[in-house]
């Protein structure tokens, strides 16, 4: 997955900042046991300087011992250090790692690198910082498809199957998530309130963000609330820019607004992400028929010419929720 500049820079100072604490907090509690028992001091001066020591070791040509039998004497003086410093520690209260660094990722101690490769701690970094990236365009909260339950919605034969219906719609959205890419359609969510149309969008969002695309998941009354003050310039920014931008815009709630001075904006979006063949989602309270009554000719010819149409059933969740609490 490709990650922004952003998402790098914010993954590296996080690293940093991990390793910075780590090392800060060994040092308080190396000071805090070395006040008690000096002699810690001597042996911490002895085990750092191992490195320095081997290097001599190898280069020296002086001394009767031949540098594979120096070497093995400063790695016996190394591990003695080490043994007596778990001893001190031990005999004044201590546990005996209790100087070691506790770095937050034990395999790279927080460099963000292993051998020269990208650490599994980096990655997740870079994850979580790209996922907060592509969120903040999305105004609803996100979940996952696990979250949805079929179980508050009646079972019946026929078209009185909401259970069934609503298996179907989901597996449906699920399958969309996961295959999402530039030629996928635009869903147009239909039924009433309460339905589990916005809960299902969201994870739809969140999936698609995970696999690395952007996505804008706005309220429509919103949507046309900022276009229409950035139009009026009582206020900053390019709405209609940033929608046409996402691979995926999704309007929740259209009806919702008042009157018909934004019926040019959501002609316009509509528009201009069927001409730039990016997929929307968009979902209503209303009927076919109250959408009918309350929107011009060109742009039910839209949402229905150009969505597939998802209808859903049954009863309002909330009040499901709220007779079994």
């Amino acid at each position: 997955m490709k990650y922004s500049n952003n998402a790098y820079l914010k993954a590296e100072n996080e690293l940093i900042k991990r390793k910075n604490a780590a090392e800060s907090e060994q040092m308080m509690r190396f000071r805090e046991v070395s006040s008690i028992e000096p002699e810690l001091v001597d042996l911490d001066r002895q085990i750092k300087s191992v490195n320095f020591d081997l290097l001599k070791a190898i280069t020296n040509k002086t001394s009767d011992k031949t540098s594979s039998e120096l070497v093995m004497q400063i790695k016996n003086n190394n591990q003695k250090a080490h043994q007596r410093k778990e001893q001190i520690l031990q005999k004044i209260g201590y546990p005996a790692d209790y100087l070691d660094t506790k770095y937050t990722c034990a395999d790279c101690l927080d460099t963000g690198y292993v051998d020269g490769k990208m650490c599994k701690c980096f990655e997740q970094l870079l994850r979580k910082f790209s996922f907060e990236e592509k969120t903040e365009k999305c105004d609803i909260a996100l979940h996952d498809f696990d979250e949805f339950k079929l179980d508050y919605y009646p079972s019946g034969s026929g078209k009185d199957d909401a259970r069934n219906q609503m298996s179907i719609i989901l597996n449906k959205c699920i399958s969309y998530a996961n295959s999402f890419g530039a030629k996928s359609l635009s869903l147009f969510m239909l039924g009433n309130t309460g339905l589990g149309k916005t809960f299902l969008c969201s994870c739809i969002a969140k999936r698609i963000i995970e696999n690395g695309y952007s996505v804008v998941f706005r309220s429509v009354l919103k949507v046309f609330e900022d276009a229409l003050a950035e139009h009026y310039g009582k206020r900053d920014g390019n709405t209609l820019e940033e929608l046409n931008n996402a691979d995926l815009v999704i309007l929740d709630d259209l009806g919702s607004e008042f009157g018909t001075q934004s019926d040019p904006i959501l002609y316009q979006i509509i528009n201009d992400r069927i001409n730039l063949c990016k997929p929307t989602i968009i979902t209503s309270n209303l009927s076919i028929q109250q959408l009918n009554k309350r929107y011009n000719e060109r742009i039910i010819s839209r949402l229905f010419g150009e969505f597939e149409l998802l209808p859903f059933v049954g009863n309002d969740i909330r009040v499901e929720k709220s007779r079994n609490s």
